[in-house]
């Protein structure tokens, strides 16, 4: 079974050496609009394109997309996590259309984008698990490529009412709430 979900359709760039296999076509892109997502277990957020030479591919690596010519960011920079499963949901929340956002990457460095749209994952043990659910906001970075980011890796920024400062002393949730049982998890006291 392989996951496919239609996202907003998006104007894109894809780096032309995924289309050669990475043996040519470094530093060229070639048009196209990004229509969907693919999800497969342990492997990276993927996407349906159409490029504008009315060829259609499937699989193309987050790392691979960007909003205008770039250059690359590292895959392990472009998404904090794989795939969780087969099982999801793409929507475009209304709230967050249009927002600017900070993202942290994995080395530290803040990056500034714009917010797309979000993949949420259904149906797989992680997502179940209070502390270990993450969303895959993709956000379109300033500089080009595009990301795959958790909640806890983002600030959003609206000058008309956010104020960022986001208290660094928070904790992950651990538990699962029920109004028909206990708590589904114990309190995790770390």
């Amino acid at each position: 079974m392989i996951a496919l979900g239609e996202t907003p359709y998006t104007r894109i760039f894809v780096r032309n050496e995924f289309l050669f296999d990475e043996r040519k076509g470094h530093g060229e892109f070639t048009p196209a609009v990004a229509f969907a997502f693919r999800a497969e277990p342990a492997r990276v957020p993927m996407f349906q394109v159409m490029l504008d030479s009315g060829a259609q591919w499937a699989r193309v690596p987050i790392h691979m997309i960007c909003s205008k010519p770039c250059d690359p960011l590292p895959i392990e920079q472009s998404c904090w996590w794989d795939s969780y499963g087969y099982d999801f949901t793409v929507v475009a929340l209304p709230f967050l259309k249009g927002h600017a956002v900070t993202a942290l990457g994995r080395d530290g460095q803040i990056r500034k984008g714009n917010y797309l749209f979000t993949v949420d994952w259904m149906q797989t043990g992680w997502s179940e698990v209070p502390d270990q659910h993450k969303n895959h906001h993709i956000i379109a970075l300033e500089s080009g490529p595009w990301i795959a980011y958790p909640n806890n890796r983002l600030v959003w920024h609206d000058p008309s009412w956010i104020t960022p400062a986001p208290n660094r002393e928070w904790k992950t949730p651990t538990r699962s709430y029920s109004v028909e049982g206990k708590w589904l998890t114990e309190k995790n006291d770390d």
